[in-house]
């Protein structure tokens, strides 16, 4: 029973609820806890895009949903801009943690900027959640920076947030 949508959304603040209002319906085909996950993920990845993004507040953003036979959740967020690189945030940060969220919470993320920004996630019910999701060939190793290839246009991350080197805080 798969099941795609595809929304546009204006890129301003009322858009980040807009586009969680458009996971309803997807509840009943998810854990709740998925369902719950990926409704906190889309808000963190549209509010990303439309702080961002360089584009103005008429211009469009897209937002994908795919949930497969197997129960695998696929959202994309497209925007025209050039995308930012992210700065790991610090235990006092009060911003700046969205990324680190999706990357908890998600099962598989990435970045993919050869058409303006595009980015993703997937998480699935607790079975596919318990299963090894393939990995795109292009896909970067996050288990070692020796071996994650980088290409100026496109990232995809798998694993621990230690990729974006968010350590312990220690205070002194």
């Amino acid at each position: 029973m798969a099941e795609q949508r595809s929304f546009k959304f204006s890129s301003r603040p009322e858009a980040v609820s807009a586009a969680r209002r458009a996971l309803d319906g997807f509840d009943s085909l998810l854990d709740a806890g998925v369902f719950y996950d990926a409704s906190l993920c889309v808000s963190e990845l549209v509010t990303n895009a439309v702080l961002h993004s360089d584009i103005g507040p008429d211009d469009e953003l897209r937002l994908d949903v795919t949930i497969d036979d197997d129960g695998c959740l696929r959202v994309t967020v497209t925007d025209s801009g050039h995308g930012f690189e992210p700065v790991p945030p610090d235990g006092g940060d009060e911003s700046g943690w969205g990324l680190f969220i999706v990357d908890r919470l998600s099962h598989r993320w990435g970045v993919d900027r050869e058409a303006g920004t595009c980015v993703w996630f997937e998480m699935g019910s607790r079975r596919v959640a318990d299963e090894q999701l393939e990995e795109p060939q292009e896909a970067a190793s996050a288990q070692s920076e020796a071996q994650q290839e980088t290409r100026p246009d496109s990232r995809f991350r798998r694993g621990p947030m230690a990729r974006l080197r968010l350590g312990t805080q220690t205070t002194v």
